[in-house]
C-alpha cells in the first residue's frame, strides 16, 4: 500500500498534483522539482525565474498613478534582458488565470534571449488573486525561483514609464491642454511645411507630395490604428516598452493609420475638445521627431459632409469647432495638412493604409499620383473586409492584387485599422482567412493595440488601457 501511495504521489506531482506553500526570503533560491511552489502574495514582489541560462523576470504592473493601482496586481513576464535594453515582448497574468510556457504560443516565440532553455521546461505559473504557483514537473532540468524584493526596489519599468511621459510634456511644452491659437497655427504650418520636404516620398506630377511612404529599413515601425481623440491610448503606447526611447534615439517610426479626431463613444460623438489636443500632441511629436512620425489620412480626417456616426456629422462639427477655437486660416492650414498626407506606407516588413485595398488595379505610380484618382483616395479611407453585413467589401483577391501592384512579395504584412471587426478585441490577425492581413483599432476603452517589428517580423502587442493625462497634467504642473 505504501509503494502504491509513493507512485500516485510522484505521478500527481510530474503532472501537477503536488504543491508546497512556501514564503521565501529576498534572494533565497528555491527549486522547483516537480511540485508547484505556492507563493503568497505580500505587497509588490518581484521574481526571479531561472531556467538555465534563460532568466524570466515576474514583476507586478503598476499603474503610474497610484491611486489607480489595483489590488491584487496583474503581473508582467519578460527576459529582463530584452525587456530593459529595447522593445521586447511583455507576457502578462492576471488573477484566476494560468500562463504556460510553450514554443507553440505565438505571443512567446520572441520573448526569451536563450528560447530553447525556457521551452524544454514546462514552467507553468498560476495567479490565484492572494498567491502565485510556479511548476515545473521537468524536475531534473532545475528551475529556480527567487523573491528580488518588492517593486520599489525594483523600479525599472515603472521608472522607465513615467520618464517617457515626462518627455512626452517636454516635447509639448508644458501640460497637455489645448494650444492657443497662435501657438496652434504655427506648429501646424511649421507640420505643413516639413511634409512638402518630406524625404521618404515621391513628389506627383504636379509636385507635391504623393500619396506613398516608402521607409528606409532600419527603423522599427510602431504601427497604431484608430485612436478616435482616446489621447489616454496614445500616451499608453508611447510610454510602453520603451517605444519613446527608441523613437528618441532614431530607431523606430510612429506610423499613425488615421482617424485621430472624433470620439466614437455614443453621448461624445459630438464633442470635438479632445480632437484639438490630439492633434496638437501628434503635431509636437512630428516636428520633433519629423519623419519619424508617419500619419496616414484616414475617413475620419476630413471636414466632410460624408464623415457622420449615428446622425452626428461629425466631419461638419469638426470644421465648425476648429473654426470656432482656431480661427479660418488655421482650419484652411488643416484641410492642407489633409490634402498633403500621404495614404499608403510602404517598407520591406509590411505595406498599409487606413482602411483597405483598392478593388481596382493600380500601380505605385498611380498611388503616388493618388490625388488625380478621387475613387482610390475614398477606397482607401473607406472600405473595409468583405463580411455578410459588408458584401461589397474587399477580399483575399484584392489584397493580393494590392501586393503585386506595390512590388512587394505575396506574404508581406498588410495592416489596416478603420474597421474593428467585433466589439472584444483591438487586433485581428490573419483577418478574413487572408494570411499576414491584420486589422488594428487602437481606441477601445479598456485595451490598445498595436503592431511592431522584433526579431525581423511584424508582432502584435496588447496593453491595457489607463487614464494618464490628468496624472501627467497634475505631475507636469507640480513642476
Amino acid at each position: 500500500m505504501g509503494k502504491r501511495r509513493a507512485f500516485l504521489d510522484s505521478v500527481r506531482s510530474y503532472f501537477g498534483g503536488g504543491e508546497d506553500t512556501v514564503a521565501p526570503e529576498s534572494a533565497q533560491r528555491l527549486r522547483l522539482s516537480g511540485k508547484g511552489l505556492r507563493i503568497p502574495i505580500r505587497g509588490k514582489p518581484v521574481y526571479l525565474v531561472e531556467m538555465g541560462k534563460q532568466h524570466l523576470q515576474v514583476h507586478p504592473d503598476l499603474a503610474v498613478d497610484p491611486r489607480l493601482r489595483a489590488s491584487p496586481p496583474d503581473f508582467l513576464l519578460f527576459d529582463p534582458q530584452r525587456y530593459l535594453s529595447g522593445i521586447s515582448p511583455v507576457l502578462r497574468l492576471k488573477a484566476g488565470e494560468t500562463l504556460a510556457i510553450d514554443r507553440n504560443a505565438e505571443d512567446q516565440q520572441h520573448l526569451f534571449t536563450h528560447p530553447r532553455e525556457a521551452f524544454r521546461r514546462h514552467l507553468s505559473l498560476r495567479h490565484e488573486g492572494n498567491a502565485l504557483v510556479f511548476r515545473d514537473p521537468i524536475s531534473e532540468l532545475g528551475t529556480y525561483v527567487s523573491l528580488l524584493g518588492d517593486a520599489q526596489d525594483h523600479p525599472e519599468p515603472l521608472r522607465r514609464r513615467e520618464q517617457a511621459l515626462d518627455r512626452i510634456v517636454e516635447i509639448f511644452g508644458g501640460p497637455l491642454q489645448p494650444l492657443g491659437r497662435g501657438e496652434a497655427l504655427e506648429s501646424l504650418r511649421t507640420v505643413n511645411r516639413m511634409l512638402r520636404e518630406d524625404p521618404y516620398r515621391r513628389k506627383d506630377a504636379e509636385g507635391n507630395p504623393g500619396g506613398v511612404v516608402a521607409l528606409p529599413p532600419g527603423p522599427t515601425p510602431i504601427i497604431v490604428g484608430d485612436l478616435h481623440a482616446r489621447l489616454d491610448n496614445l500616451l499608453k503606447i508611447l510610454s510602453e516598452n520603451a517605444f519613446l526611447q527608441a523613437l528618441e534615439r532614431g530607431e523606430a517610426v510612429l506610423v499613425l493609420l488615421g482617424d485621430a479626431v472624433h470620439e466614437e463613444a455614443g453621448d461624445r460623438l459630438g464633442n470635438m475638445e479632445d480632437s484639438l489636443l490630439m492633434m496638437d500632441l501628434i503635431f509636437k511629436l512630428k516636428i520633433h521627431y519629423r519623419e519619424r512620425v508617419v500619419f496616414l489620412i484616414g475617413n475620419h480626417d476630413s471636414f466632410s459632409s460624408d464623415v457622420m456616426k449615428a446622425g452626428v456629422p461629425q466631419g461638419l462639427l469638426w470644421e465648425r469647432r476648429v473654426t470656432e477655437a482656431r480661427g479660418k486660416e488655421y482650419a484652411l492650414e488643416l484641410a492642407l495638412f489633409y490634402q498633403q498626407s500621404p495614404l499608403v506606407i510602404l517598407s520591406q516588413d509590411f505595406i498599409a493604409c487606413h482602411a483597405g485595398p483598392t478593388r481596382s488595379k493600380v500601380t505605385l505610380d498611380m498611388l503616388v499620383n493618388v490625388r488625380q484618382f478621387p475613387g482610390l483616395v475614398h477606397e482607401l479611407t473607406w472600405t473595409r473586409l468583405k463580411t455578410p453585413g459588408f458584401p461589397a467589401g474587399y477580399t483575399r483577391g484584392d489584397v493580393r492584387r494590392f501586393r503585386k501592384s506595390l512590388g512587394v512579395e505575396k506574404d508581406t504584412p498588410f495592416i489596416v485599422g478603420h474597421y474593428p471587426v467585433t466589439c472584444d478585441r483591438t487586433i485581428w490577425p490573419h483577418v478574413g482567412e487572408v494570411e499576414n492581413h491584420h486589422i488594428v483599432y487602437s481606441a477601445k476603452p479598456d485595451e490598445v493595440g498595436l503592431f511592431t517589428r522584433i526579431d525581423g517580423e511584424m508582432v502584435p502587442l496588447v496593453y491595457p488601457a489607463e487614464p494618464l493625462l490628468g496624472w501627467v497634467n497634475e505631475r507636469a504642473r507640480a513642476g
